[in-house]
Parts: C-alpha cells; structure tokens; sequence
C-alpha cells in the first residue's frame, strides 16, 4: 500500500476487513475500537486496543479487521508515526 499523504483514517465496522498488500514501513494505530492485525506468513497475531500502535517491518501483506465493534485505524509512513 502507498500512503503518500501524511495521515489516513479508515473506519471498519465489527468484522470488516481492510487488506493491506505493501503496507512495510506504515504505522498503524487504533484511533478507537479493538483491531485485529494479521500478517500473511507470520503465525502472529495482533490486537491494538485504543491508543495503541504497530509497525509493519515485512513485504507480506496485512489483514487488519474490527474485533468487537466500530475501530477507527490510523495509517502513517513509520517516520511520521514517531513524531506523535
């Protein structure tokens, strides 16, 4: 995924699913709701509550979905993500 704006703000409802194919190097944070982060590959997996961040390190693609309710996802470049 190229991002090349500064900030991007996706809502998903409960179960919807936002496929991320080159998301390397983006941040992504829960702005509200739980977020389930999938990485193809990669027997991991991750939930960001509120307020919480994750890096993408890997070219595999990523599947990110609203766990219980509405989530709002926050995407930036990583390098912008540090300046929070």
């Amino acid at each position: 995924m190229l991002i090349d704006v500064p900030r991007t703000r996706l809502l998903l409802q409960r179960g919807q699913i936002s496929r991320l194919p080159e998301a390397r190097a983006t941040h992504l944070c829960s702005a509200s709701g739980t977020l389930w982060i999938t990485i193809d590959h990669d027997s991991r997996d991750i939930v960001l509550e509120p307020g919480q961040c994750f890096v993408v390190q890997t070219d595999e693609a990523v599947t990110v979905s609203a766990l219980s309710g509405p989530a709002v996802l926050d995407l930036r470049p990583a390098a912008a993500g540090a300046r929070q």
